[in-house]
C-alpha cells in the first residue's frame, strides 16, 4: 500500500478545505477562520507524513528531486505561516497562504518522484541536505512576503476607494501586513544566504570550485540582492508600501525563475 499517496490524497482535500473556509471567512462577519485554520492545521500534519513517508521510502532525506523540493518548500510555508498569524494578527491571509500551499502540492504531484537508483556522487555531500533545506526554507519565506505584498495592495486600493465593507474590516491593516511582509524577509534572507554558502561549499566538495555562474548560481545571487535591497531600504531608508511591495514582487519573480524557470529554460549542474 502507498501511503505517501494516500496522505498526498488527504493533504490536498485538507488544503482545498482550507482554501474554502478562508475564503468564505473573507466575506463574511462570522468568525469561520477557526475551522479554516482546524483544516490547515490538519493538513500540515498529513503534509508531514507525506514528506516522512517518502523518506522511509527512499531510506534517506527526502530532499534529492524536484518532486521532494516542492512538497517541503509547500509545507515550510504552511508551518511558518501557521506559527507567524497569531502573533502578527493576518490570519486571514490563511485564504492566499494555503492557495499557494495546494497549488505547489497539486503541482508536485504531477512530478515524477524518480525514486529508483542511487545518488549521484555530488549528491552525496554532506552539505547537500543543510543547502537544500535552508533554501527551501528561505523561498517559503519570501512566498509569504509576496502574499502579503498582494494583500497590502488589495487593502490600501480598498481604503483609497472609501470601500469600508466586509472584506476592508476582515483584512489585516496595512501596518500589520507591512510588518509581516518585513518579519517573512527577515526570516528567509538569512536562510536563503546560508543556503548559497552552503551550496558554495557542496559545489567545492563535488565540482571542486565554489562559484561557477551556473545559471541558477547566478539567478540565486539576483534574488539575493533584491532581498538585500528590501531590506536595506526597509531599514534604512524607511521605505514602506508601494515602493517597498514592488521589490518584494521582482524578488518573487526572481525567486520563481532562480528555483523553477532556470530548470526548464536553461541547463546547468542543477537539478532542481
Amino acid at each position: 500500500m502507498d501511503y505517501g499517496a494516500i496522505l498526498l490524497g488527504i493533504t490536498l482535500g485538507l488544503y482545498s478545505a482550507a482554501v474554502v473556509l478562508y475564503l468564505w471567512s473573507l466575506g463574511s462577519a462570522s468568525d469561520r477562520t477557526k475551522l479554516a485554520v482546524g483544516f490547515a492545521v490538519a493538513g500540515l500534519a498529513t503534509h508531514a507524513g507525506v514528506i516522512v513517508a517518502r523518506g522511509v521510502e527512499q531510506q534517506r532525506a527526502p530532499f534529492t528531486n524536484l518532486y521532494d523540493s516542492v512538497t517541503f518548500a509547500a509545507w515550510a510555508m504552511m508551518a511558518i505561516y501557521l506559527v507567524m498569524q497569531r502573533r502578527h494578527r493576518t490570519v486571514t491571509l490563511g485564504a492566499g497562504v494555503s492557495l499557494l500551499a495546494l497549488a505547489a502540492v497539486a503541482f508536485g504531484s504531477t512530478i515524477p518522484k524518480g525514486t529508483s537508483g542511487a545518488l549521484l556522487p555530488a549528491l552525496r555531500s554532506e552539505w547537500s541536505t543543510i543547502h537544500v533545506v535552508t533554501s527551501l526554507i528561505g523561498y517559503a519565506s519570501f512566498a509569504l512576503a509576496f502574499s502579503s505584498a498582494v494583500a497590502h495592495v488589495l487593502q490600501e486600493r480598498l481604503l483609497k476607494a472609501k470601500r469600508i465593507d466586509v472584506l476592508q474590516k476582515r483584512l489585516p491593516s496595512l501596518d500589520a501586513l507591512d510588518r509581516f511582509s518585513y518579519n517573512m524577509v527577515a526570516l528567509g534572507f538569512p536562510m536563503f544566504t546560508l543556503g548559497i554558502v552552503t551550496g558554495a561549499m557542496w559545489a567545492q566538495s563535488a565540482w571542486g570550485s565554489y562559484w561557477s555562474w551556473d545559471p541558477k548560481e547566478t539567478w540565486s545571487l539576483i534574488t539575493w540582492l533584491i532581498y538585500a535591497a528590501y531590506l536595506h531600504v526597509r531599514m534604512f531608508l524607511g521605505w514602506r508600501g508601494k515602493l517597498a511591495n514592488r521589490l518584494l514582487v521582482a524578488g518573487f519573480a526572481c525567486m520563481l525563475i532562480t528555483y523553477l524557470g532556470v530548470n526548464f529554460l536553461a541547463h546547468g549542474l542543477h537539478r532542481y
